[in-house]
């Protein structure tokens, strides 16, 4: 018999959320009607970025990063980069090629390939966990190119700010992964709220390290698709996947450029546009007149929190996967803020 205080609880929190929507969706359709040239110009940027950059650079990587997954490659990889990652990050071997390519690539890739080997039972939850949280980083070459050289111009301090980003992510993604309050999936209070069965009983007793290799060891013997198959889900799967970034990057910079138009303090409207999506918000905190150390820290901090932007990307590409949104909501929003506070004190003593 269903409980009906959970059906009552449930029912005011639909509610409120239907009323923030309304609240967010006709003031941005009124905007929209109100000022068209800003709304075209903001999303004609985001087109741009779409088809410029992520298009030709993300497609190729998403087609056969799938494509090595379906066809189950990735094991030799996983044993030439295992014995160094394996001593540094508290991950399995088979969380090594995720973990490299979510580094080098950026989000959401490096979410979605953790997110299909956790589904095909290839890495653990805890891998799935520490990746979620530390590979699904802004990419290499975002960082390199556009963030430090470009727009901070400041190619000499890469090293330093790298070491930044990557350093609060180590170590927050490190201390908050085995935390149950910050990842509890859907999946798993969906599971402690159901009557347990003997039968989950006895799943439950045995050791979770256990039950993943089991599960890797049952998909290891289960045929892979021929390569064409393999080839053509994986070219439909790419497009799909390619094609919701665009929409989230599209709608977000329109977002972006109705922010730049309020009458608003810089630092506070810049900090707003990079909260939203990182590429037009960094554009306009280092084109301000802030403090150099204030445009730094902003910066870097924006790029590791990653935009509220790459959060619904992240949530896009792992839905239905079982992993916790809200776990990497409170990984990136600490890592932006450690970040931003550790690069403030960097340039200080950079400068001084």
């Amino acid at each position: 018999m269903p409980d009906p205080t959970c059906k009552s609880s449930a029912l005011p929190l639909t509610r409120l959320r239907r009323r923030l929507l309304y609240l967010l969706l006709f003031p941005l359709l009124v905007l929209m009607l109100l000022f068209p040239q800003t709304a075209a110009s903001g999303a004609m940027n985001g087109l741009t970025l779409w088809s410029q950059t992520l298009l030709p650079v993300l497609l190729p990587f998403l087609i056969l990063s799938g494509l090595l997954i379906t066809l189950k490659m990735t094991r030799p990889l996983n044993l030439l980069l295992s014995p160094l990652l394996c001593r540094i990050f508290p991950v399995s071997r088979a969380a090594c090629y995720p973990l490299v390519l979510g580094l080098l690539c950026g989000m959401p890739l490096g979410a979605k390939t953790t997110a299909d080997l956790y589904r095909s039972g290839e890495i653990s939850e805890s891998d799935a966990r520490f990746l979620l949280g530390f590979s699904n980083q802004a990419s290499l070459m975002f960082i390199i190119s556009y963030v430090t050289a470009k727009e901070l111009a400041a190619p000499a301090h890469t090293a330093v700010f790298l070491a930044v980003i990557y350093l609060t992510g180590w170590i927050v993604s490190g201390c908050m992964y085995k935390i149950p309050l910050f990842y509890r999936s859907s999946q798993e209070k969906a599971v402690s709220a159901a009557p347990a069965s003997p039968e989950s009983k006895q799943r439950s007793s045995a050791p979770s390290g256990d039950a993943s290799a089991q599960m890797a060891r049952r998909t290891a013997r289960e045929p892979a698709p021929s390569f064409f198959a393999a080839l053509d889900g994986c070219i439909i799967d790419g497009f799909a996947t390619i094609t919701k970034i665009g929409g989230y990057v599209i709608l977000f910079s329109m977002l972006s450029a109705f922010f730049m138009r309020l009458p608003l303090p810089e630092a506070v409207s810049a900090l707003l546009c990079g909260a939203l999506e990182i590429t037009s918000g960094i554009h306009k905190i280092c084109a301000g007149n802030l403090p150099a150390v204030q445009k730094t820290a902003l910066t870097i901090g924006l790029t590791a929190f990653g935009g509220i932007s790459g959060i619904l990307q992240t949530k896009s590409v792992t839905l239905g996967s079982g992993l916790s949104i809200r776990y990497y909501v409170i990984v990136k929003l600490t890592q932006g803020i450690c970040a931003g506070l550790l690069t403030c004190a960097v340039s200080v003593w950079l400068t001084g």
